[in-house]
């Protein structure tokens, strides 16, 4: 959203000038009309101006003439200027509805997490769940609405929509911050339990971190650790047909490379919390190894059904020498059923602007045969990092 700063205070002089800015853009838009680019880079110049009365002014008039243009940031914004320029609360509150309404029309799942956003950090609870759920459904391989799912539970203090999306987000590897994520997570669950058990509710409070346990499982767990001065990736080809490895960490089958090791980080991580049965092979790549203080051998350690009763574990040593022949991990009941949305990556255009794409290009790179349940592909705008304003602390 884009922040706008309040109002200052005002005389009499002050509230008349108000009174005008807002006549003056009403009238404006009785007979003109401005796309929604337009509006927002006018938006932009007067927050940059710290005009944040012609900021709602300027809004005001637009919604009221041409409605049929709206989009949800145009009620986001609105709202927010109401509320920095110390609005009624009911005209705020009225804004955001609007802004959840369009965003559900929408069904874009960036519409439906922003609104929900503001919503969550502005204590309007109510349809916040509902905004998030469609939004999880659209986009399972983004964090971002599983974890403000977990804050929206902490808020309101319901263990099942913090079971729910926990288990959700630990059926996946989460590239750069796996580990950091699956913690946070459990934290989060813990403090609720100890708030339920307080209130009483001490079967709710056993029941969401049993639930949050038995989530912690993962049916395939990699890891290549060495020492030396080398950063040794991982291959891994999925049963499927689809390979993860550091320049495609995630694939549709739901593996992932979560962590890569090179220099002082000696460790390379795949995993794949739910995945379907078959072989996962894995290959080992030499990205490079210095000469000075090569790296030898490296330690394969391969684990299957992690953290259940039917957990087993291998370990290899590999050397680095030479290319190292592929090693199979075989996984029988995996808990994987339906394969995510493909999303296929950004090009560019050719340089003779040439016209014509492969008719494979949605395909998952080296998929052989079809997979069950596909998603259909989703297109939607690239992802903020995976930071909502509000995190699992």
């Amino acid at each position: 959203m884009i922040p706008i700063a309040p109002a200052a205070k005002g005389s009499v002089k002050t509230q008349k000038k108000s009174a005008s800015t807002f006549q003056y853009w009403k009238n404006y838009y009785r007979t003109h009309r401005e796309t929604s680019n337009d509006l927002k880079e006018k938006v932009t110049l007067l927050n940059f101006n710290q005009k944040s009365q012609d900021v709602e002014a300027v809004l005001r008039g637009f919604l009221a003439y041409h409605s049929k243009d709206a989009e949800p940031w145009m009620y986001e914004a609105l709202a927010l200027a109401i509320k920095m320029n110390k609005g009624p609360e009911k005209d705020f509150k009225t804004s955001l509805g609007y802004a959840a309404d369009m965003a559900q029309r929408s069904h874009n799942p960036n519409h439906l997490v922003s609104v929900a956003d503001m919503m969550l950090l502005n204590g309007e609870y109510d349809r916040v769940g509902t905004l998030l759920d469609e939004a999880a459904e659209k986009i399972p391989h983004r964090s971002e609405p599983l974890i403000m799912m977990i804050n929206l539970a902490q808020k309101t203090k319901d263990p099942e929509r913090m079971a729910m999306a926990i288990e959700k987000l630990f059926s996946l590897g989460w590239p750069g911050f796996d580990e950091k994520v699956r913690r946070e997570a459990r934290q989060q669950a813990e403090t609720l339990a100890k708030s339920l058990r307080e209130e009483g509710r001490t079967p709710e409070s056993e029941t969401l971190l049993t639930r949050v346990t038995e989530a912690e499982f993962r049916d395939v767990f990699v890891r290549l650790t060495w020492t030396g001065d080398a950063s040794l990736g991982l291959m891994v080809e999925e049963p499927l047909g689809a390979t993860a490895r550091d320049v495609a960490p995630r694939t549709v089958f739901g593996g992932a490379i979560i962590k890569g090791g090179y220099g002082l980080h000696p460790e390379s991580v795949y995993v794949c919390p739910r995945g379907f049965d078959g072989d996962y092979t894995i290959r080992i790549e030499t990205i490079y190894n210095n000469p000075d203080k090569p790296a030898l051998e490296a330690t394969l350690e391969m684990i299957t059904h992690e953290g259940t009763a039917d957990e087993k574990k291998e370990t290899k040593t590999i050397r680095v020498s030479k290319t190292p022949d592929p090693v199979v991990v075989h996984l029988k009941g995996g808990h994987r059923k339906n394969v995510m949305p493909f999303l296929a990556p950004p090009t560019l255009p050719p340089a003779d602007q040439t016209k014509g794409t492969s008719k494979d290009s949605d395909k998952p790179s080296g998929a052989t045969r079809p997979a069950p349940e596909t998603s259909k592909a989703i297109e939607v705008e690239p992802a903020r990092p995976a930071e909502v304003k509000e995190r699992p602390r």
